[in-house]
């Protein structure tokens, strides 16, 4: 979303942001200003395939991240927050500063074990765990998050949108509860979203409508968190001047099932989704009525105070009825693993200083159905076996 399309709420809590930026180092030690800010760069090597630049067969250094986020809060029950990001991906995310999300949050009613508020402006989207700090290299469990779930590919429409939640929270002898449910107007216009939902990118654009949000989440005093997300989003497809396609819709459902359970030293994550993705009347592109299969298992294991390994296993069908792509074969003529990926990774995580991060990560993949498309525009050039390997460093202050 660029600056011109901002609306005037986004103007007002941007200010706020901004000015609470440019208070003194003293009003800063102030608890209702929070200033924070972190950067990373990554390097990226891959085999047969293209994954954020040009890394196949050499290390591309296309993996910048850098943010600066802030927070002001003038009434005890309001907080106004907000993140500058900066992020280059290859060629599927636009290079540049963009606004990554900017919130009011006014808690309405608040004792000592509840409290109910709203949070409204572009605001960060309750999607699974990992979702609404997937921009912070510090709180992912890995370089890359497992792209079953959080695929990159969808990060814009995933990410942050302009609407309004309702959210509560709720802490009892069984443990703490919280929920999340709003509407917002997802970003569907990027090539990489393209990609995922019409297989190609297009002359027209796919324009969000209204989206329905929920998440209920409850951790157990065992240390066990307990997640259902559900999302529910619509667009509409404005054909472009010469366009094969004519005007369509889409729709996309999900509801996804996180549990993690924390030990001592190791963590065990795992999620679970069945989307449903249906395209009607887009002409050239038969209407589609299909459910995909999302999930992941994951084990972290802190061995040290400043070391932490990682092992995933992760699973992604685009047609739960089709995991192999030989119908899709059949009919298309593409690739059948351009319908599945399973993937294998390996990562050991480095925490130098308190700030300081360096992390290796090591992916085996078989299958290339979440594989960048605007980094591998040619479908037939894809192999559907292939490996990568990442470095990243990342600071914070």
């Amino acid at each position: 979303m660029t600056a011109s399309r901002f609306s005037g709420w986004n103007k007002l809590l941007l200010s706020g942001l901004l000015t609470a930026s440019s208070v003194s180092a003293d009003h800063l030690a102030d608890p209702r200003y929070h200033i924070q800010g972190f950067a990373a760069q990554g390097l990226i090597g891959s085999t047969n395939n293209q994954f954020f630049g040009d890394s196949r067969d050499a290390v591309s250094t296309d993996f910048t991240e850098a943010g600066l986020h802030g927070s002001w809060q003038p009434l005890d029950a309001l907080r106004l927050s907000g993140q500058m990001l900066y992020r280059r991906a290859g060629e599927s995310d636009r290079d540049g500063v963009r606004l990554d999300y900017v919130q009011a949050d006014w808690q309405f009613y608040q004792t000592e074990v509840t409290r109910l508020g709203l949070k409204l402006g572009k605001v960060k989207l309750p999607y699974g765990l990992y979702n609404e700090t997937r921009d912070v290299p510090f709180t992912r469990p890995g370089i890359l998050l497992p792209q079953s779930v959080y695929v990159d590919n969808s990060r814009d429409l995933l990410l942050a949108a302009p609407g309004v939640f309702l959210h509560g929270a709720s802490v009892q002898k069984y443990g703490a509860s919280d929920f999340m449910l709003g509407w917002v107007r997802p970003d569907f216009d990027s090539e990489s979203v393209d990609y995922s939902f019409l297989g190609n990118v297009r002359p027209g654009k796919l324009k969000g409508k209204g989206t329905l949000g929920a998440r209920l989440r409850w951790d157990v005093p065992s240390d066990t968190t307990l997640m259902l997300t559900y999302a529910d989003a619509k667009a509409d497809y404005a054909p472009g001047s010469v366009d094969a396609l004519t005007a369509g819709t889409l729709r996309f459902r999900n509801l996804l099932a996180t549990v993690q359970q924390r030990f001592d030293t190791v963590t065990l994550t795992a999620e679970y989704g069945e989307p449903r993705l249906d395209l009607r009347g887009f002409g050239a592109l038969p209407d589609t009525h299909r459910a995909i299969q999302a999930a992941y298992l994951q084990g972290e294991w802190r061995f040290r105070p400043a070391w932490e390994l990682m092992l995933r296993h992760d699973l992604f069908y685009r047609d739960k009825g089709d995991k192999n792509g030989r119908r899709f074969q059949a009919a298309t003529g593409l690739p059948a693993h351009g319908m599945f990926a399973r993937d294998w990774t390996l990562g050991l995580r480095w925490d130098a200083t308190p700030s300081l991060m360096l992390r290796a990560e090591y992916h085996h993949v078989d299958g290339t159905g979440w594989l960048p498309g605007p980094d591998n525009p040619d479908f037939l050039s894809r192999e559907q076996r292939w490996n990568m390997w990442l470095l990243q460093a990342a600071y914070r202050f």
